[in-house]
């Protein structure tokens, strides 16, 4: 399959998934229509070259047109979820549907990261790092820049809430953490659950963090733990995710992301023990202990996942943190773990 090409696969009675490859190393996207009325596409993609083409012709291929959907699910404002979004109402009239936190974000997206780029470069003194290096090494141009359109939302939904897609009742599941605006979506007959990227079937989602006009809270990492515990309550024989391959297994898959976060907590607390360190000087600790290119976005991603442990660290009183001159420093409260 190269990227202007959908693998297409049959899940249930009427429901299709349909997978598009994307570059740089990013797992292959995975989007979801349910046949009904009405037709409810679930995620979109990202624009990128040959993408919107082949989702046109899956679409044709499955025998609904993309003038007949009639409903957009966006599991959350990440631009490979809901890129394609804009071009797909304008080309059918379907409605947009998100979690009410993700609402303003879709319909000014552009502003929005420019407003998050910005917040986090004013971040970067904090985590031990320059803030123009910040902004050199994170936030170049890229394809990416342009891979999403800002959409007007039609219907904002909260948890527990029930959306209609032909003979389903999808039920709500708020699921922040990667995003704060995340929602899953079950479908109890079939024992379905649409995971996004709250969980996948061979990595684990990167958590966000959280700025301050969003949540008080800083980390979405403690928020991500709550939320793989409250979806492992619901019966579920097949989870199916917003990148890569299905999830045979849910309980199994869940239980082993709280056991690689559990282990993570252990080895960065461990880490600084004897001697302080920044959450720059952690990520760097951390990718080399697993063996990971020091590249810009692996720093990025490993800085973001560092901070989620110290948060939750912090919270527990196994860390703590000291401020001198903008920085923050990191130290365990007690001898390693046996």
């Amino acid at each position: 399959m190269d990227s202007c090409s959908a693998a297409i696969t049959e899940i249930a009675d009427g429901v299709f998934g349909l997978q598009f490859d994307l570059p740089l190393g990013v797992q292959p996207i995975n989007v979801y229509l349910l046949a009904g009325d009405p037709l409810t596409l679930i995620d979109t993609g990202p624009i990128l070259p040959g993408i919107p083409d082949a989702l046109y012709r899956a679409l044709d291929e499955v025998g609904y047109p993309v003038g007949t959907l009639g409903r957009i699910i966006v599991t959350h404002h990440h631009l490979d979820h809901m890129g394609l979004a804009a071009m797909l109402k304008e080309a059918s009239g379907a409605r947009v549907v998100c979690h009410r936190l993700g609402s303003e974000i879709l319909g000014d997206y552009h502003a929005e990261q420019l407003r998050l780029r910005d917040y986090l470069v004013d971040l970067a003194p904090f985590v031990g790092l320059d803030p123009e290096l910040a902004r050199r090494s994170f936030f170049e141009p890229s394809a990416w820049d342009t891979a999403a359109e800002p959409v007007a939302v039609d219907e904002t939904v909260e948890d527990g809430d029930i959306i209609r897609a032909g003979p389903r009742d999808l039920r709500v599941i708020h699921t922040p953490g990667h995003t704060i605006d995340h929602i899953c979506l079950y479908d109890p007959e079939e024992r379905l659950m649409f995971t996004g990227d709250m969980l996948l079937q061979s990595i684990t989602p990167n958590p966000d963090l959280y700025p301050p006009w969003l949540s008080e809270k800083q980390s979405g990492l403690p928020d991500y733990i709550d939320s793989l515990h409250k979806i492992r309550e619901f019966e579920t024989g097949k989870a199916l995710p917003g990148h890569g391959a299905s999830i045979p297994d849910f309980e199994a898959r869940i239980d082993d992301v709280l056991l690689h976060h559990e282990e993570r907590l252990r080895f960065l607390r461990d880490d600084i023990v004897e001697e302080e360190k920044t959450v720059l000087q952690l990520a760097v600790v951390l990718l080399t202990h697993i063996n990971m290119e020091m590249s810009p976005i692996n720093v990025f991603l490993a800085m973001r996942e560092v901070f989620g442990h110290l948060v939750i660290l912090e919270r527990t009183g196994e860390v703590t943190m000291e401020l001198r001159d903008g920085t923050a420093y990191y130290r365990a409260t007690s001898p390693p773990t046996a």
